[in-house]
């Protein structure tokens, strides 16, 4: 008989930013992280937003979007903690490894193992393009290969 034991993560999430800890949830069920990414991507739909294309956005649409961004992202954080999340001034490529790192940590990506402490590894600064295939392209591959 085979025997699979599943750990439910009990110690928040820590995301540190500066000085700061942000602690993020547990635990949060499929349906509701679903739920929060379906309107995120549904304000970019609305904004005409290519997240294929960054470089094109102009200011009428990057504020709203980097408000959505940040919304998503208090919906998973303790009230303490997203209250004072809305009040940081951050560059934007902070909330931007904040939303990959949620993704990741909710989104059925590789949990961390082991203490919540860790931090999300740093994303590569925008503009600059890795030699490796995007996640999308390698999960789909095209017939005949």
């Amino acid at each position: 008989m085979a025997r699979k034991t599943f750990q439910l993560q009990t110690e928040p999430h820590v995301a540190e930013i500066g000085d700061a800890e942000l602690l993020l949830r547990p635990e949060v069920m499929g349906d509701e992280f679903l739920d929060m990414l379906e309107e995120l991507q549904a304000t970019y739909r609305d904004l005409g937003v290519d997240l294929g294309n960054l470089a094109a956005l102009n200011a009428e649409q990057l504020k709203p979007a980097v408000a959505a961004v940040r919304r998503f992202l208090a919906g998973f954080m303790l009230p303490e903690s997203a209250e004072l999340f809305a009040g940081m001034r951050l560059p934007d490529r902070i909330p931007v490894e904040l939303l990959e790192w949620v993704i990741e940590i909710y989104g059925g990506g590789s949990r961390p193992t082991g203490s919540s402490s860790g931090s999300a590894t740093p994303s590569p600064p925008l503009g600059s393009r890795g030699s490796a295939s995007s996640r999308s392209k390698a999960s789909t591959r095209a017939r005949g290969r």
